[in-house]
């Protein structure tokens, strides 16, 4: 959602905050802005826009300041313009804010402060945090110790999701706090950083330590303490994290994208084989699959998608009956839950906030609960009975590629443990699938786009047609271009054509048709002619030898239909990619969007 940094040392402390920021920026870009400590006093610098507006505003300045916290913003509370961008103040100037989050009862909390006299300048609901704090400290003389217990006080107040970076005038230390929203803290050589993801601070240090829900830390020069929800500090244990800067660094790509769809093939390896070393199967409660049980799966947008894929498998192989949902549906759908439910919750962060909702509601319910989440220190991968842990590495585009491929090798992996509990043969083989992809996973077809996107960039709406699988595959596909070339999409079953969807068909439609699986052949090539009759252009991605005249085909591996997902999906990804950059769009920052959905 947004991105918090801090840092406290003996360095120059804006370009390493504004440095830090940049690897953050796929958590919000509409406003972005810094505050720091030089002598008695809190300094703040706040634009609208992406990073690079803020970056140029402060180019120029001689800030020798060692203490800043700095922040990206994706706005939920109140337009993305200045007087919202983050670090938000009280009234006196006197308390600055950075905030992660939502705050359910800002709207309450906002009302009472207003009755006893707080002016707001702004709509957020961060603000209502720095005015709370603001009342807590009237009064009292500025020490770090009356600010931790203000800070304990007023989190006692919040409903919701948060973290936070505070600087409070008269003292060289960042203050930060955490609830149901990820924060980590580093530090090296004396000089220590804060950060919403690893990433952010990885150039500077990989001595990381996990803050814990209503946990208080005090950063300064060379210290840090952390006290629990008592106020008792605690011991820190520090942990060397294992991503290495390569993996959050551009290289020879033009955008994180582009080198992201190009480690797909990687991250399904990886992630395969490291789950055949942590053997799934063992992992799982062999008791909850005894007897009577019922599937759920939830997740939201890519996520979902691979879901989809997960319930076809389950119910094709496993004969499975499978009941799947938007996690933002979930609750709301009334779903039947108990001790007999086997729930599986897919996110590539592990943040996103009506996953962990419909998680919640699970638990409560006494249901069996699977994660399968790129982040192992995440809230899912914490509060699920077993994560499956995928191994994309770090994804720093909006949009996902590789981690849906991970996601992809998690299921098969899943599926496959699943029917060795209930003892059943099954036709897939993780070792089969491995070798498909590394023979045909980084194969690409970027020169078969080039002479179509002069015309496919100029479309209104572009459609995605497939049965089976590859409905799946085309909502993916569809997704990918809506999300960063903003041209409308619609993935369509192929077989609901003339139950509406064929109205929308016209001279001037392109369809992206796709087609790898062998029993519904016939039926697809039967779409497509229809589509063509009414004068559609049609692009078919295939693995099949198929004898049809379209426009153009993308002929892809001729592999079992079993393992097509993976390589179906890399096309269409390159499309997403190469329409976006022909329009001149930042591929990486799709407007409207952020990576982490961590509101509901």
């Amino acid at each position: 959602m947004c991105g918090i940094v801090g840092y406290v040392g003996k360095g120059l402390a804006i370009p390493i905050v504004l440095d830090s920021l940049k690897r953050l920026e796929y958590r919000g870009y509409d406003s972005a802005g810094v505050a720091f400590c030089e002598g008695q006093s809190v300094f703040r610098e706040r634009r609208a826009g992406k990073l690079i507006v803020l970056s140029e505003a402060l180019k120029n300045r001689m800030i020798s300041s060692g203490c800043a916290i700095g922040h990206t913003r994706w706005a939920t509370h109140g337009a993305p313009n200045v007087y919202n961008a983050h670090p938000q103040n009280d009234t006196s100037s006197n308390i600055f804010v950075v905030h992660n989050g939502i705050i359910e009862n800002f709207a309450e909390l906002r009302d009472d402060l207003i009755d006893k006299g707080v002016v707001f300048s702004s709509q957020t609901d961060t603000e209502v945090i720095a005015q709370l704090l603001a009342i807590e400290l009237l009064g009292k003389i500025h020490t770090y110790q009356n600010v931790v217990r203000a800070i304990s006080t007023v989190i006692k107040k919040l409903r919701g999701s948060f973290a936070l970076a505070i600087l409070v005038k008269e003292l060289d230390y960042i203050f930060a706090v955490k609830r149901s929203s990820p924060l980590i803290v580093g530090e090296k050589n004396g000089e220590c950083f804060l950060a919403s993801d690893i990433p952010a601070i990885l150039p500077y240090t990989d001595k990381i330590l996990h803050i814990k829900d209503d946990e208080i830390v005090v950063l300064c020069t060379g210290k840090i303490r952390v006290y629990d929800n008592n106020l008792k500090q605690r011991k820190l244990l520090f942990r060397k994290v294992n991503t290495k800067m390569q993996e959050i660094m551009l290289g020879s790509f033009e955008s994180f994208m582009q080198k992201e769809i190009f480690e797909g093939a990687k991250a399904t390896i990886d992630t395969v084989e490291r789950l055949q070393h942590f053997d799934v199967c063992s992992q799982l409660d062999k008791t909850r699959f005894d007897g009577d049980f019922d599937l759920h799966i939830a997740a939201c947008g890519t996520a979902l998608h691979a879901g989809r894929i997960a319930k076809l498998l389950i119910e094709k192989y496993l004969r499975l009956p499978v009941d799947i949902d938007y996690a933002s549906e979930f609750r709301y759908s009334y779903p039947i839950l108990s001790d007999k439910s086997i729930c599986i919750f897919i996110s590539q962060s592990g943040e996103t906030a009506d996953t962990l909702a419909s998680l919640d509601l699970a638990k409560s319910l006494g249901a069996y609960t699977i994660g399968i989440t790129n982040v192992a220190s995440s809230k899912l991968a914490g509060e699920v009975d077993v994560n499956i842990p995928t191994s994309a590495g770090v994804e720093l585009a909006v949009a996902s590629t590789k981690a849906y491929l991970a996601q992809l090798g998690a299921i098969y992996c899943l599926v496959v443990s699943i029917a060795k509990l209930l003892h059943k043969s099954l036709d897939l083989d993780i070792n089969v699938l491995l070798e498909i992809v590394r023979q045909n996973g980084d194969m690409t077809y970027c020169r078969d786009w080039e002479t179509l996107l002069p015309d496919l960039s100029e479309l209104d709406s572009l459609f995605f047609v497939g049965r089976g699988v590859d409905y799946y595959l085309a909502m993916e596909g569809a997704l990918k271009v809506k999300e960063i070339s903003y041209i409308h999409c619609e993935a369509m079953p192929a077989g609901e054509l003339k139950h509406g969807s064929l109205a929308l068909i016209t001279p001037q439609s392109y369809v992206v048709v796709l087609l790898t699986q062998a029993e519904l052949m016939e039926k697809t090539i039967n779409a497509i002619h229809e589509m063509q009759s009414r004068g559609a252009k049609i692009i078919l991605i295939t693995t099949k030898d198929v004898q049809i005249d379209v426009t153009h085909i993308i002929k892809l591996p001729a592999v079992p239909d079993a393992y097509s997902p993976f390589i179906a999906i890399r096309p269409m990804q390159e499309l997403a990619y190469m329409l976006a950059k022909h329009n001149g769009y930042d591929p990486d920052k799709p407007r409207n969007l952020a990576k982490s959905v961590t509101v509901e």
